[in-house]
């Protein structure tokens, strides 16, 4: 089967769209190292017919599904979620299939507040996948931003913007192309599409990677790696 990608455009994912990208992401980020520590050891929510891999896969599968659905619905609408059918995106048939995903944050996105977290229904967390698993994400969660925040330091000050803490730039999250789709030049085409929106801006674009080849995919778009760390106890 060859699916047409080729008068396809990059879109904002439509909200209907929000649970396959979200599994697409879960799928594809299921082995990261990252999101294996946050799940930990196999949680007792885990049944005989789980996989016995480590932290079991199954729950993980459910665990980044439904996070990822929560963090993508609420950045839906706001041009943040970019998407990549087969075929044309102008087809009107609601049976696309979505090829390509990752969110695209411009310097003006608006942080997400407690109540936008309670909107989606990101309080049931604990009672679905138990509070050490939120408490790993969090703690996880905060030494990125921390990393993050030593980036941006060192970045206004090679810009000689010592005196401006609001440095703008774009973030690029959870970028992932169906497994039976990669090796064609998707991923890059769709990523270069977005890029000119951040060159056009003059601005850079951060991002952060567990994996080597990931490292190496970014590399031929023009990233550079400007920081490598590890997180505390991970």
């Amino acid at each position: 089967l060859i699916m047409s990608i080729s008068n396809a455009t990059l879109v904002e994912l439509p909200p209907e769209y929000l649970g396959e990208a979200a599994d697409l992401a879960a799928n594809a980020l299921i082995d990261n190292p990252i999101y294996t520590a946050i799940c930990g050891p196999a949680n007792q929510s885990t049944t005989a017919a789980d996989d016995d891999d480590g932290p079991s896969r199954s729950f993980r599968q459910r665990f980044l599904s439904w996070i990822f659905e929560k963090n993508f619905r609420l950045r839906s609408g706001t041009c943040v979620n970019r998407a990549l059918f087969d075929g044309s995106n102008n087809d009107k048939k609601k049976n696309k299939q979505l090829v390509a995903f990752f969110m695209f944050l411009p310097p003006n996105t608006p942080d997400v507040g407690l109540l936008d977290m309670l909107r989606v229904g990101m309080a049931a967390a604990p009672f679905l996948f138990g509070i050490d698993v939120v408490r790993r994400l969090l703690s996880i969660k905060d030494e990125y931003e921390r990393i993050e925040r030593i980036v941006v330091a060192d970045h206004r000050h090679h810009r000689h913007h010592r005196h401006d803490n609001n440095v703008p730039m774009y973030r690029l999250e959870r970028m992932v192309v169906r497994t039976e789709m990669q090796g064609r030049g998707i991923g890059s085409r769709a990523l270069r599409e977005a890029l000119r929106e951040s060159d056009a801006a003059g601005l850079p674009v951060l991002l952060s990677t567990q994996e080597e080849r990931n490292v190496r995919f970014y590399g031929r778009l023009g990233f550079e790696v400007v920081k490598e760390d590890e997180i505390a106890g991970h």
